[in-house]
């Protein structure tokens, strides 16, 4: 079969070309090769870890109400929450808390007063998921949790 030139002088693709080209390249995300995870929807389950931990050898104060907590020690840390292990007293889930994190980093001493509401509470600690912090804390807890 004879190739149709077109005004340009490339010959277009016969109808065999174009089956062959279609079966190599897939019409949509789910014949794609290899197979892509499926998305997962952390909206319907808010203890899925969206981020990074890291193991932190520090102790935050943890303030709920007009109430000041002692320092308790933080098991994990990410970019996103925190799991402080400490007697929950009244605390609730969903509650919002200030956590409060202190320490030292190349010789200058640095507080983080970050919001967070406790998204799960266990007999031994609570796990609270941070609200929304500037740039500037943003990338000195980037340099806590990663270039130590």
């Amino acid at each position: 079969m004879d190739r149709k030139i077109t005004r340009g002088g490339l010959p277009t693709t016969t109808l065999s070309d174009a089956v062959w080209l279609g079966r190599a390249l897939p019409q949509t995300s789910e014949q794609a090769w290899p197979p892509r995870p499926p998305v997962r929807d952390h909206s319907k389950d808010p203890h899925l870890r969206t981020s990074l931990r890291a193991e932190l050898p520090y102790e935050a104060v943890i303030n709920y109400g007009i109430t000041y907590s002692g320092a308790w020690r933080v098991r994990n840390m990410s970019m996103s929450g925190v799991f402080v292990e400490m007697d929950v007293g009244d605390l609730q889930e969903g509650a919002v808390v200030e956590f409060v994190l202190r320490y030292h980093y190349r010789g200058e001493a640095l507080e983080h007063r970050l919001p967070a509401t406790a998204t799960r509470i266990q007999p031994n600690g609570v796990a609270l998921k941070f609200g929304r912090y500037d740039d500037e804390t943003y990338t000195q807890l980037i340099n806590l949790l990663y270039a130590r």
